[in-house]
């Protein structure tokens, strides 16, 4: 795998591959890194969001019995 990191103008807007991915199928992707950067922060905080709110509605349990005869009781 590679991975470069370019700043493109108008005069450089290309890299170049090692020999070893010549004749083989390569996938190119190209994005803006604070765009990237931007989307992963805005994940993190609704993440982090929703897990707060998950918590807060957790209940203890830890003394609670079931009761089969008392559940089925109709």
């Amino acid at each position: 795998m590679l991975r470069q990191f370019i700043i493109p103008s108008a005069n450089n807007h290309s890299f170049v591959l090692p020999e070893v991915y010549y004749g083989k199928k390569v996938m190119v992707t190209v994005s803006v890194l604070n765009e990237i950067i931007d989307d992963k922060k805005e994940y993190l905080t609704k993440t982090k969001e929703a897990r707060n709110f998950f918590n807060s509605l957790q209940v203890d349990m830890s003394g609670f019995k079931f009761n089969r005869e008392e559940a089925n009781e109709r």
